[in-house]
């Protein structure tokens, strides 16, 4: 151990002491700022750094004759905006030898916002992210939007607000003034050429003689968009409204009917990924459509002709057919399979003031030929096939910033021999995920994710029929999309016909620059020879990784090690750290 003597202790103290004072007082170091040479100064603690506009109008501009000289009192007054809109409200201007001088002040922060009104007020502590922050007109003006948005989305479509700021205290207050609470009471489409005016409402998140609620108006806007039907729509409605209740009108703009889509991606499960689109998305007087869109990673390619077809009226345009045909080869370490399907459903759609369904049920051909990972062989099922897919508003609205809310989705089959089936066979795949957002911040702060699944394979347990069974109908777990820990699909090596897995996530969100989100998770799963016939061991795997939810997309990155407890399944190499990386997933 090393030992210094007392004057060098003295010394380090000092240091420690002054060396705060010596940073603050660099900090705090006046900055002298030539904005127009010769003409305008700005002194002060902070650099101001004017756009080329701002410069402009600053300075003058030498290749427009009207504005070549700025008079000193205009310029004063632009750069006094300008100042206001970095936050700066107490500076003071001179003039010294033509030229004119800024002395910059501190600037004012956000102290406090007060909204004022009856019934009170109580979403405020949601928008706490603000306090803190400059006080800015465009901080402001976020401020009001954001107490707008939070009113409408409670039945109170008009409301009215008075903002006052206080650039000495950094006190904000607001006079809310709610209006009304109402229900909608119509929807008038604006006419689209050759579309029948009532086909958008199968798209509505909302409905006629329930409550107003603009969060489900703009929901109903993005369905619509990302639907293709138009390329553009969104809801106006009078303000003072209506006194029996909101009469709204769905602006459109068509744009062209014809989509193609195309995208690249990379993870370390699939390797590089190529994704491709084209769809008619209005086709016949009820905005029918058909997609066709191909799928390519090095494990996985698939193809897919599909259609929404709309044959009824207006009035019960939420029910449709869906016919589609794919094709599916899958080559993973365990399995090697490729499968077409020729599906023919009746689909429904469902909303209420809170959460949206969308079920379907049909005839599927299904021809799987298998290469490993059972008999190899080609086997032929004529099952009914099912899928329902339930999701919360809120789940959905936040779905490209994942916080709050629900979703259910399960599809299965049910086939037997009996009926064109080589193999009786019924399988089921149930997945769920819940998400929360810690004291509903708005941006949120901490966000739970809960997610699980369960899934099965009725058969007989004759080993002659388990052994033909083909991959598509056995199960396994491994890879981002359930235990993290472990590599795609590693569990178990001949496959199961029931499975378990669940998983909790805890991140960090909207704290720390860069967009970046760290989170921990810890997943955890069970497989079975049976349907609710599970087995140990019990595979976990704990770990945690890093979401950026960059202007490019949202990357997510894990590192996890897998465990197991309880028994064997007589592989010692299925415990290990595993490396996970996506482009584009959420949750």
């Amino acid at each position: 151990m090393r030992f210094y003597s007392p004057k060098k202790w003295m010394g380090i103290t000092l240091f420690c002491l002054l060396f705060p004072c010596l940073l603050h007082a660099k900090e705090k170091a006046v900055q002298v700022n030539e904005v127009c040479p010769g003409k305008v100064e700005i002194r002060g603690h902070y650099k101001i750094k004017l756009n080329e506009i701002e410069k402009k109008l600053t300075c003058g501009d030498p290749e427009v004759e009207a504005w070549k000289e700025i008079p000193p009192n205009q310029a004063k007054f632009h750069l006094g905006v300008f100042l206001q809109d970095r936050g700066f409200h107490h500076e003071n201007f001179s003039v010294e030898n033509d030229k004119l001088i800024v002395e910059l002040g501190e600037p004012t922060y956000i102290k406090k916002v007060d909204v004022r009104s009856d019934p009170p007020f109580k979403e405020m502590p949601r928008k706490r992210f603000i306090v803190g922050e400059t006080l800015t007109p465009k901080r402001l003006n976020e401020l009001e939007e954001w107490i707008k948005m939070e009113v409408r989305a409670k039945s109170h479509p008009c409301p009215q607000l008075v903002t006052r700021a206080n650039t000495v205290t950094g006190v904000v207050e607001v006079d809310l003034d709610w209006g009304p609470k109402q229900n909608v009471i119509s929807v008038i489409q604006e006419t689209v050429p050759g579309m029948d005016p009532g086909a958008l409402r199968r798209y509505d998140a909302f409905g006629l003689d329930k409550p107003f609620n603009d969060d489900l108006l703009e929901l109903t806007s993005r369905r619509v968009e990302e639907s293709g039907v138009l390329q553009s729509s969104h809801f106006t409605w009078p303000c003072p409204s209506n006194p029996e209740g909101v009469d709204l009108f769905q602006r459109a703009f068509p744009g062209k009917p014809r989509l193609f889509r195309i995208g690249f991606g990379f993870d370390t499960e699939e390797y590089a990924i190529f994704q491709s689109s084209w769809k008619h998305a209005r086709l016949g007087s009820k905005a029918s459509n058909l997609s066709v869109s191909l799928y390519a990673s090095y494990r996985t390619q698939s193809l897919e002709v599909a259609s929404d077809w709309y044959p009824f009226k207006p009035l019960s345009s939420r029910w449709y057919f869906q016919p589609s045909v794919n094709l599916i080869h899958e080559l993973q370490p365990d399995f090697h399979y490729a499968a077409t399907n020729a599906f023919f459903a009746a689909a429904r759609r469902y909303d209420n003031q809170k959460l949206g369904l969308i079920a379907l049920f049909g005839p599927n051909l299904n021809y799987t030929y298998t290469f490993s990972g059972a008999e190899e062989g080609l086997t032929r099922f004529l099952t009914l096939h099912y899928e329902l897919d339930l999701k919360s508003h809120d789940w959905e609205y936040w779905q490209k910033d994942p916080r709050s809310g629900f979703r259910v989705l399960g599809v299965g089959d049910f086939g037997t021999q009996t009926l064109l089936s080589e193999i009786s066979a019924q399988r089921f795949k149930w997945d769920g995920q819940y998400l929360y957002n810690f004291r509903g911040y708005d941006l949120p702060k901490i966000v739970l994710g809960i997610r699980g699944g369960i899934y099965g394979t009725f058969v007989d347990q004759d080993p002659d029929t388990v052994d033909k069974l083909p991959p598509n109908y056995k199960f396994y777990l491994g890879g981002t999309q359930n235990l993290r820990g472990f590599s795609l699909n590693e569990l178990p090596e001949d496959g199961a016909l029931s499975a378990l897995w669940g998983g909790v996530e805890i991140r960090l969100a909207h704290t720390l620059p860069y967009w970046i989100e760290p989170l921990v998770f810890v997943d955890a799963g069970i497989l079975g020879d049976n349907v609710f016939n599970y087995k140990l061991p019990v595979y976990y795997s704990p770990g945690g990784g890093v979401r950026v939810a960059s202007p490019f997309g949202v990357f997510r990155t894990t590192f996890a090690h897998g465990f197991k407890s309880g028994g064997e399944d007589g592989n010692p190499d299925n415990t290990h750290f595993q490396f996970l990386f996506s482009f584009g997933e959420e949750f």
